[in-house]
């Protein structure tokens, strides 16, 4: 595998993905730098054309977020347990053998035996997919997810989709789904010379509306200028309503995590461009930002334009599976003069998993309690979903939550702290830190806001570094 961004191949991808392929090149870098595009569905403005700060919080797209992050997890540790053939540590140990092997006789079943199931008919999918040569711009959708392009097959065809460090897959609707892939570019691998159908088939659930069944495929993927032969991705047949247009804004989902976690059991893009040795580093970078033009993804470098290069720390992967590193710790200010509230510290021995595929700081009930304990009208808001609290909006900004990894603490902004208002006219503000998980914290985009982020597969390693 080799950079194969042709003048054609670009010029197709700069006609039909205008605001998503115009980039940027480092001198001397054989590096193409691609920008993220955003939206807001978890928030919404109220009206008010003078302010790009969202206002008002989305409870529809909140509660389905969060059902879809509790059901990622619960389908990509079934799929760690049949990789590896154990429980993932942090895998809640309530759930039987037999539920998990019950899982994946589902997932591992045939095209012929899901059509015939009664309960997947006229069901939708579920998607994940990728962007251009090694910088690619990112939107974000459903305030859970960053958008960018990538083309597949030969000739290629081009999509827009979800990039996801919190799952492995590549998944695409196909020209076999039924009307419920309307308005979404469709990968048609009869129209490519490179595409090979691997006769199994796969189904991804991710809750919230979110489900995906379909065939596998490989075929050629072209994601920031380098091309990853024989990818594995999976053509949907049907997509669940909550991937399906206009709500769903991407064609599809591109997982960034390791193998062991892969729903298909392949690896995913990133380690087959690794396996070819093409890249210039084996990691990517990444910034998400909620200002127009700031947010990108950098494939195999780290763009030292966009961040302080002196405060860049790194913290060595605990378990390769998903992105779980040691948390040093997490604390707020104390109110009324009060000393610091320390959730976790070094000897909690807490651990973490960095998530551009969540919006919020997602942890246990517990913990989530502690934080907001001695806050003035804090609430838990049931009705935005499981473990979501509420506190007045003029004390927002002074409980920012301070996470330290490496020795280096990084303190979370009131903007992205702050979700928006509970509901017009309340004086209640959605705050970004969460209950309804497990001991285990999942670091969303309410923290990845505030840092420029390495993944390093090749070092098994996470940076964090201050942004310019």
């Amino acid at each position: 595998m080799h950079p194969t961004w042709s003048f054609a191949t670009f010029l197709v991808t700069l006609i039909l993905f205008p605001s998503l392929s115009t980039a940027k090149h480092d001198p001397g870098e054989n590096v193409i730098r691609v920008p993220l595009k955003r939206s807001w569905p978890v928030t919404r403005s109220s009206g008010s054309p003078d302010s790009l700060t969202p206002v008002l919080v989305n409870a529809r797209s909140l509660r389905a977020h969060l059902k879809r992050t509790v059901k990622k997890y619960g389908a990509t540790f079934t799929a760690y347990h049949s990789n590896t053939g154990s429980p993932h540590p942090l895998a809640p140990p309530s759930t039987p053998p037999r539920l998990l092997r019950k899982a994946e006789r589902n997932r591992r079943g045939s095209l012929e035996e899901y059509s015939k199931v009664p309960s997947f008919a006229g069901e939708s999918v579920a998607v994940r997919s990728s962007s251009p040569s090694g910088w690619i711009s990112l939107t974000e959708e459903n305030g859970d997810m960053w958008i960018g392009a990538i083309s597949v097959g030969t000739p290629p065809q081009n999509f827009t989709v979800i990039f996801d460090t919190g799952s492995s897959d590549l998944l695409l609707p196909s020209t076999s789904c039924n009307s419920t892939c309307d308005g979404h570019s469709l990968y048609d691998p009869s129209q490519s010379a490179t595409s090979a159908s691997l006769n199994k088939t796969f189904s991804l659930s991710y809750g919230g509306g979110s489900t995906a069944t379909g065939e596998l495929y490989s075929d050629n993927v072209l994601i920031g200028g380098y091309e990853a032969i024989n990818q594995t991705l999976g053509a949907a047949v049907s997509y669940s309503a909550g991937f399906q247009a206009p709500t769903f804004d991407a064609d599809g989902l591109l997982g960034l995590g390791f193998p062991q976690i892969s729903v298909y059991g392949q690896p995913p893009v990133f380690q087959t461009l690794i396996s070819d040795g093409v890249l210039t580093e084996s990691l990517f970078g990444v910034a998400l930002s909620s200002v127009p033009g700031k947010s990108e993804l950098m494939i195999g470098a780290a763009d030292t334009t966009m961040y302080n290069q002196s405060s860049m720390v790194f913290v060595s992967v605990s378990l390769q599976a998903y992105w779980q590193i040691p948390m040093d710790g997490l604390s707020r200010p104390g109110l009324n003069n009060s000393g610091e509230v320390v959730i976790a510290n070094k000897t909690s021995y807490a651990q973490a998993i960095i998530d551009t595929g969540t919006t919020m700081i997602l942890t246990s009930d517990a913990n989530a309690q502690e934080y907001y304990a001695d806050v003035p009208g804090a609430e838990v808001v049931p009705s935005l979903g499981s473990g979501v609290w509420s506190v007045p909006c003029d004390l927002i900004g002074s409980i920012l939550p301070t996470i330290s990894f490496g020795g280096q603490a990084f303190t979370v902004s009131a903007s992205t702290f702050n979700l928006g208002q509970v509901s017009d006219n309340s004086t209640n503000c959605v705050a970004g830190l969460a209950g309804g998980g497990s001991d285990y914290w999942i670091i969303g985009d309410v923290f990845l806001q505030n840092v420029y982020t390495v993944f390093d597969v090749g070092n098994s390693q996470v940076g964090f570094a201050e942004l310019l």
